[in-house]
């Protein structure tokens, strides 16, 4: 371990496999992470990884160098995971790495039951990116957590002096052009998930814009070899080298040159010289580097267009994956889909959707929904809901209830900003009846204010063990993931835990703080479309600046709502016309109402209505 002016610093190298592991070891790093060959999000690659044995011996070794350990088990667990988690924590305990580093609440909720005597630090794909979430994961038991790679300097700085959780930031290595744990898009390609460690990076494809081609969504490798003292300064504790898939000679090379540059820096933090050591770094770049989110939003600067970044790997030119249409529902795949979900009939009800603008409110209304919940990730040009429209609302909207849907990602001013507002509604006699909630931070500052809570799909809830620790906190209903396989969501569905599903909309495949209307100059008012071989993709920013890939089709389980075990089903309704969504309505009350069969349900909206069932594959 080193210290400067007695903060603590941690170079944590990674290792694919046990073999790159013993020279890893060797190397100038304090701290070595690596993974098993189950609940891990590094699942891809063949040869890589630890057996069991492996994992023991590795953590025997590194205990001799007076090294740290830290075992994945990051992964999203579906109930064939869980079945084995509990032994699986146990052996870890036994084998006592320093910690393990978790994403599924689940594994966050057993770790503290079982008691464990090793550390737990939270994932990146965690996405932990405002105070609250620190604070709700410290009463949680977390030791540390890996910021998010969004996360700024000087927003690392606020949380390291407003709290006493330790902080692990991204140094070097690849990143995604998404916010950890909201890309759904290589799920709902291939059913190979991103935050189940099977990314297929379709981000990293190319795509024409008015008949330029380009990668507008493959983004640079971070390096902060030049920035290591601001990092320190910031109160990052763990400096986190990507590249567990990365062969041995580079990797150790490269946290060689990490070290000797902080060595330098400890015994001569005027003096020292990083130069050499970056212009190694540059010459032996898998891509072009940035230093990402670092220093705030980075715009065209951290966008790459050679080698790697242009969707093949460096060393043999081959794509990762090619672009891919997204699938269209087929008789076939209706009749699978039937048979998972072989129960009698349960009707839901009560319908809910999600809209963006006082037109689509109207229809809503006019049509008799149970719920309906104002988006705050509203797209431009439209705008956010106001006061007065909100006060309009509670007095027309008679027994629909008013959830206000919260930003899928929330910082501190957002919280201050959503607090006053809310206290404004309420104290000029408007009633909210609810919220969505997207985050855990949002979970913690709501829960016991009188508020119902519903977590949305945000919360990646896989599992029935998750699920409880987010009704434990104070949600009342939670939201599936959408990247549930059926059989996994019917499991979850016919457990106890109240769920709503959503059942129709044009979901968002990428969430990102990267504004590509600014990358491409281009208006609001206008349409963003990136094409290639897989089809046309629609863009739409927000009105808090972050951009969403939309699918090209429409997700549903409408075929399937008349056999849901489920007391509510959801319609996302951004991005619809009214009349559409007067269709889409209509369909889902006829099936509730049994008017129609779920399997008849998308004849009424017509063969231009293009559906997939995304993730929910077989």
């Amino acid at each position: 371990m080193r210290f400067f002016n007695n903060k603590k610093i941690e170079l944590l190298a990674p290792a694919g496999n046990f073999e790159i592991f013993k020279s890893i070891v060797e190397s100038k790093c304090d701290a070595v992470y690596f993974g098993g060959q189950r609940m891990n999000m590094r699942m891809i690659r063949k040869g890589f990884n630890f057996t069991d044995e492996e994992l023991k011996l590795a953590v025997e070794l590194a205990r001799e160098k007076n090294k740290s350990t830290y075992i994945t088990v990051n992964n999203l667990l579906d109930e064939a995971d869980l079945e084995a988690l509990d032994a699986y924590l146990l052996f870890l305990d036994e084998i006592k790495p320093t910690g393990i580093i978790v994403q599924d609440m689940a594994v966050l909720s057993r770790a503290n039951k079982l008691n464990l005597g090793i550390e737990i630090h939270a994932s990146v794909m965690m996405n932990v990116h405002n105070l609250e979430m620190i604070h709700a994961l410290e009463e949680k038991g977390v030791n540390r957590v890996v910021l998010s790679r969004e996360t700024t300097l000087a927003e690392a700085s606020y949380f390291h002096q407003n709290s006493q959780m330790e902080f692990e930031y991204f140094t070097h290595g690849d990143m995604c052009v998404a916010h950890g744990a909201q890309c759904y898009y290589s799920a709902m390609l291939f059913g190979m998930s991103s935050n189940r460690g099977k990314c297929l990076k379709p981000c990293r494809w190319w795509f024409d814009f008015e008949g330029s081609r380009s990668y507008p969504l493959a983004v640079k490798d971070m390096s902060m070899i030049a920035n290591l003292p601001q990092m320190i300064h910031a109160g990052i504790t763990s400096f986190k080298i990507e590249g567990r898939m990365r062969e041995k000679d580079f990797i150790v090379d490269l946290i060689n040159r990490y070290g000797d540059v902080l060595d330098r820096y400890i015994e001569d933090p005027i003096g020292y010289d990083y130069k050499a050591q970056e212009a190694w770094i540059y010459e032996h770049r898998k891509r072009d580097l940035s230093t990402a989110y670092a220093f705030g939003v980075p715009g065209l600067s951290n966008i790459n267009e050679r080698y790697e970044g242009t969707g093949k790997f460096y060393s043999t030119g081959k794509m990762f994956s090619t672009p891919t249409e997204e699938s269209k529902i087929e008789p076939h795949h209706l009749e699978q889909l039937w048979t998972v979900f072989d129960q009698e009939s349960v009707m839901p009800e009560k319908l809910s959707v999600r809209v963006e603008d006082m037109d689509q409110v109207t229809i809503a209304l006019e049509e008799g929904v149970d719920r309906i919940y104002l988006a705050s990730d509203v797209f431009e040009p439209k705008h956010p809901f106001t006061f007065d429209d909100v006060i309009e609302i509670t007095k027309i909207k008679g027994e629909t209830e008013l959830f206000i849907a919260l930003p899928r990602m929330m910082d501190e001013l957002q919280f201050e900003n959503y607090g006053v507002w809310l206290e404004k509604i309420s104290q000029a006699g408007g009633k909210v009846d609810g919220l969505l909630v997207t985050n855990l931070g949002a979970v913690r500052t709501y829960a016991g204010k009188g508020y119902k809570l519903v977590g949305d799909f945000s919360l990646n809830i896989f599992n029935q063990i998750a699920a409880k620790f987010y009704l434990e906190q104070g949600v009342e209903v939670i939201t599936p993931s959408i990247e549930l396989p059926a059989k996994e969501l019917k499991a979850l569905l016919n457990s106890s835990v109240p769920c709503e599903v959503i059942t129709h909309g044009r979901l968002s495949m990428m969430y990102m703080s990267h504004d590509l209307y600014d990358a491409q100059n281009v208006s609001t008012d206008d349409i963003l479309v990136y094409e290639n071989e897989g089809g046309k993709y629609v863009i739409k920013r927000d009105v808090h600046g972050k951009s969403h890939l939309l699918m090209q089709k429409h997700y549903t389980l409408l075929p399937v709502a008349d056999r849901l075990t489920v007391k509510s089903i959801r319609i996302e309704a951004q991005n619809e016309t009214p009349d559409a969504l007067r269709s889409i309505i209509r369909a889902h009350q006829a099936v509730m109402n049994k008017e129609i069969s779920g399997m008849d349900s998308l004849k009424s909206l017509g063969e231009n209505h293009l559906v997939t069932l995304g993730a929910t594959r077989f």
